[in-house]
């Protein structure tokens, strides 16, 4: 494999593995995407989105436009949404996935840089130009407001940041955000 070499996987697919030890090539691959819906071919901002593909070493199945963690001591795995409003997310699951998520031990895209949409949680409300954190939730995997986004304190813009909204959005709807989860 070459670091030329596309992966034989683009936006709104998942590699299609359900073994840890399929895949293993792919897993950690860096990409950089145009920002095109892949289904329609529509030019969305002009600007590119940075992507790693990741397993999801989670128990349950990913969400699209949700915020994930790294499970712990790796940058290829993800085990599960955010819950916490001041922990450093991984990234967004890769908004054009199917509503039926990433399955578990499967890799897909999460971008980790520019533009892509965000889950709000309930009661939250984003205005263009607002800071994004990850919002307060009971568990990392089945909850349901786990791994959505709220508008941020100025107290948790250092680990809790996520980027910055650029539409408007209210409860329960994605926003377009410019993420900017690169930190090292």
């Amino acid at each position: 494999m070459s670091l030329m070499t596309d992966p034989p996987f683009g936006l709104g697919q998942t590699l299609g593995v359900t073994a840890t030890t399929d895949g293993t090539g792919w897993v950690g691959a860096v990409k950089h995407f145009t920002d095109v819906n892949p289904s329609t071919g529509k030019l969305r901002t002009n600007r590119h989105k940075v992507c790693i593909a990741v397993r999801n070493a989670s128990t349950v199945v990913l969400l699209p436009k949700r915020l994930v963690t790294w499970k712990s001591g790796s940058l290829s795995e993800v085990d599960g949404y955010t819950r916490l409003t001041d922990i450093e997310s991984a990234g967004v699951v890769d908004e054009y996935i199917p509503s039926t998520g990433v399955a578990v031990n499967d890799v897909f895209w999460l971008t980790v840089n520019g533009p892509t949409e965000v889950k709000l949680g309930p009661a939250a409300q984003a205005a263009v130009d607002t800071h994004l954190v990850s919002l307060t939730a009971a568990a990392s995997t089945n909850s349901t407001t786990a791994g959505q986004a709220q508008t941020a304190a100025a107290t948790y813009l250092l680990n809790g940041y996520i980027g910055k909204a650029l539409s408007a959005g209210t409860t329960g709807v994605a926003v377009l955000a410019v993420v900017n989860l690169v930190r090292s």
